[in-house]
């Protein structure tokens, strides 16, 4: 490796760091958003004191009266970088916000680091690679948005890619396919399906142009590349399916969605690109994720038109335009077809977050305009275009100012815009006639484009002392979270969403039912419903001894303590111990049993949506007590009067198992939604584990891919360097 190359990365590193200052004040945070404070951040807290407590979290007890966690994707629990932050030291039982921080910077850092490699593997100099790396960890989807899950299912793209042309080129086929398909199924097990889903949809079309192209030659290494897609994400996509099929989704219509409907279209088209919106690739309007500024877009039209020639660039030219058109979701017929005829399209509902496929080429085709610029000279149109651009705003700026106060920085972002595009006529201007060195040319284009960028990524990070901070209701109630812990009985919360936002459950430690997550299982919706409604059955059902609130939510609900925020504590006197037995069983159907719970004495009979098994009536009292509690396993002791079956308040759902005394037992879905299992009489010790074989298949599936594509890429990188056919990206992308 030449010492150039080595420093490429050294650079990036202490860029991207230096782009992101607001983080090392200790003043910023990027986490300071609804739903990172209310809900992501919480679910960090969970894995971490998990991870830290020996435990692999696998299962969420603290929601919905329990929730499959790897399943929900959202988490981000099957994603292994993310294993790294969750192990690091907790300060006072939470996760550090400044690990949060390194964390950020990092995967920028990466997200550069990939596009820098892609771009050095394209046979493109260090200084436009760098430049490249910078357009991309910076600008757009990457450098602006606030999901780590999204974000880090973006990074991976220029690895998909780059390994996907080596196999174009040749370059050792069956491996590079093997590697392209391992980095997409990473992705996926980012935690969010929407980016790798539209990763996948431009490197199906990829195969499908590269296939017609050369004929049968191709279906191997493509059969590799989705072989290995499924192997690597399958720790992901498996739980993810059972979840899926098995559980409801808000996704902003005005009913949720079960796995068998399509998200309607209307959602589509509201979180689509709209045409105008590609006006906020050059200028920084109210979605900064479109943003990649004018130095970026100059040099990508510049690599576009004076590297026409050049396979590479056509295909990074079209993936432009594709990601455009499909970005732009209800206003483009192609994104359509897509949605009707293409499985799982539908299922990911934001079509302007493909704009992050359009800005990746952009960025990698400005490579190719900085060293085409070594080479060419830009024609007169490319100078004069800029001039007009940076001298036209200035008057205009000046009027409107004087009638017009300012409302967002609008006229700031038009000053920038001007500033940046004078700067690189000026630039290009003087290296047509020479006045300026090659090296001082490349090092003002990248200082112009930090610059621009620099202005949008982080400006919506907030200050500490800036009023109004989400993240500042996580502190609000410790007071109230010390009570309920001191509570001798078992404790899940019902809760005022107004008054509690975020998911105090997972952040504190402290059982509630409703929560703030982007879906449930199917089995809870009807007492969440009957709960909306003001009925009993999930304050009953589900154990909801405390209501937590600044009001009582029902006439009953007896107050037992304030907190100094002004939240209170009632207890809710209908509720049901989290531990009951019964000892008569009916079977309904799931039309009949809402109903049919509505009207019965449901402490003294259970009822089920299968066959009901035989239980024995007896005037003694049964006496069942928790031994010991964690996430995934509840050990009960039992002295039963009589043959019954003995209810837990948890979520009923694949992979719980029950055994008796150590020998296996049937586990019932008690009145459709939480477990039973029947016990004769006499004394017994019962256990409930968390067993989700689904998950086990996908982590030995993730793995079994990643050991094969690493002994699949050993092998071919050996037996390349002993026949000495590797070829040179010089000779391959000569134009």
């Amino acid at each position: 490796m030449s010492r150039s190359s080595a420093i490429g990365p050294v650079v990036l590193l202490v860029i991207v760091t230096g782009c992101f200052w607001k983080l090392l004040t200790k003043q910023y945070t990027w986490a300071d958003h609804p739903d990172m404070a209310y809900q992501v951040l919480p679910w960090y807290q969970f894995e971490a004191v998990s991870l830290h407590s020996g435990a692999f979290p696998l299962w969420d007890p603290h929601v919905w009266g329990g929730q499959p966690l790897v399943g929900q994707l959202q988490p981000g629990a099957a994603y292994p970088p993310n294993w790294l932050l969750f192990l690091l030291p907790l300060r006072d039982g939470h996760i550090q916000r400044v690990w949060l921080h390194g964390y950020f910077i990092l995967t920028h850092f990466f997200a550069a680091l990939f596009c820098y490699w892609l771009c050095r593997d394209l046979g493109r100099t260090v200084s436009a690679s760098v430049f490249a790396g910078l357009a991309f960890g910076l600008g757009g989807v990457v450098g602006s948005i606030g999901w780590p899950q999204m974000l880090n299912g973006a990074i991976w793209i220029p690895l998909v890619l780059m390994f996907y042309l080596r196999v174009v080129r040749g370059q050792r086929p069956l491996a590079s396919a093997a590697l392209a398909g391992t980095f997409l199924g990473i992705s996926f097990l980012s935690g969010h399906h929407q980016i790798p889903t539209y990763t996948s949809l431009m490197m199906a079309a990829l195969w499908l142009i590269h296939i017609y192209q050369r004929r049968v030659r191709p279906l191997q290494p493509a059969a590799l590349f989705v072989m290995f897609t499924a192997l690597v994400s399958a720790l992901q996509t498996l739980p993810g399916y059972e979840y899926g099929i098995r559980s409801i989704r808000w996704v902003g219509s005005q009913n949720p969605v079960s796995w068998g409907q399509y998200v309607p279209y209307i959602v589509h088209q509201q979180y689509s690109l709209p045409p105008l919106g590609i006006i906020g690739l050059a200028l920084p309007t109210g979605d900064q994720n479109t943003f990649i500024g004018i130095a970026v877009l100059t040099l990508a039209l510049l690599g576009l038109t004076l590297e026409f020639g050049c396979d590479s660039v056509r295909l990074l030219g079209a993936i432009c335009a594709g990601a455009l058109l499909f970005a732009m979701g209800g206003f483009s017929v192609f994104h359509g077809i897509a949605y009707l005829l293409i499985p799982m399209v539908e299922k990911a509902r934001t079509p302007a977050m493909a704009v992050v496929l359009a800005q990746f080429a952009l960025s990698v085709l400005a490579s190719y305009g900085i060293d085409a610029l070594r080479r060419q000279e830009p024609g007169r149109w490319c100078t004069v275009s800029l001039i007009v651009i940076g001298i036209l705003p200035w008057p205009v700026l000046a009027v409107l100012s004087s009638i017009r106060s300012e409302v967002s920085r609008e006229y700031e972002r038009y000053a920038v815009a001007a500033m940046v595009a004078l700067a690189l006529a000026a630039v290009l201007h003087a290296r047509k006639s020479k006045r300026i060195a090659e090296r001082t040319a490349i090092a003002i284009l990248c200082t112009t484009a930090i610059f621009e960028l620099g202005t949008v990524t982080g400006a919506n990070f907030r200050h500490r002392e800036t009023p109004g901070g989400f993240l500042q209701e996580l502190e609000k109630n410790r007071d109230v979270v010390t009570f309920l812990r001191k509570e001798p009985q078992l404790v899940r919360l019902e809760i005022d969403p107004a008054a509690v936002p975020y998911n105090i459950g997972d952040w504190d430690g402290v059982d509630q039912f409703q929560a703030y997550l982007g879906g449930m299982t199917a089995n809870l919706v009807p007492f969440e419903e009957d709960r909306l409604a003001g009925g009993k059955l999930a304050t009953m059902l589900f154990s909801l001894n405390y209501f937590v609130g600044r009001q009582p939510l029902r006439s009953g609900q007896s107050e037992i303590f304030k907190g100094t925020s002004g939240l209170k504590v009632y207890r809710n006197p209908e509720a049901f111990p989290r531990l009951w037995t019964v000892h008569h069983a009916s079977s309904t159907t799931s039309q009949d049993l809402v109903a049919r719970l509505r009207s019965a004495n449901l402490r003294n009979e259970v009822f089920l949506t299968g066959s009901a098994p035989t239980l024995d009536l007896c005037n003694s009292a049964d006496d069942v007590r928790v031994l010991q509690r964690s996430a995934t396993r509840v050990a009960l002791d039992a002295q039963m009067a009589c043959r019954g079956m003995i209810v837990l308040s948890q979520t009923f759902f694949p992979g719980w198992e029950a055994t008796v005394d150590g020998r296996h037992a049937n586990l019932y879905e008690a009145y459709g939604a939480i477990q039973g299992v029947v016990v004769d009489g006499g004394a017994h010790e019962v256990e409930i584990r968390y067993r989700p074989v689904i998950v086990y298949w996908g982590a030995l599936l993730t793995t079994l891919g990643l050991t094969a594509v690493l002994v699949l890429g050993l092998h071919a990188r050996i037996n390349s360097r002993n026949s000495g056919t590797r070829k040179s990206d010089k000779t391959v992308y000569s134009t």
